[in-house]
């Protein structure tokens, strides 16, 4: 019973921030582009407890962890290779480029 409770206070939140960014929006330019987000955002509250249930929630978090730590690796690479060309070239940082 307790699992349903916080479901439905999931859902009860889900609206309230639905409510909130919708009148929040300063025009309608974007409203098409939050309602597709915020109906990506339900189709996963609503499906969290079958998630849950079937074991999947923990699969989802290491996949999602191990995409972070691999996206982190990625960036000290870029970031490596970038220094080591910047001093290969000779470049200084600030200064101005002339063609």
């Amino acid at each position: 019973m307790e699992a349903l409770y916080a479901w439905l206070e999931s859902l009860i939140c889900y609206f309230i921030l639905l409510f909130a960014v919708m009148n929040c929006l300063p025009d309608n330019s974007y409203r098409k582009y939050i309602q597709y987000y915020m109906g990506l955002l339900l189709i996963l509250v609503v499906l969290s407890p079958l998630l849950h249930l079937s074991g999947m929630e923990g699969q989802i978090a290491a996949y999602t962890k191990e995409f972070q730590e691999e996206a982190q690796e990625w960036e000290e690479k870029a970031e490596t290779w970038e220094r080591e060309w910047q001093e290969e070239a000779g470049i200084i940082e600030g200064q101005e480029v002339v063609p």
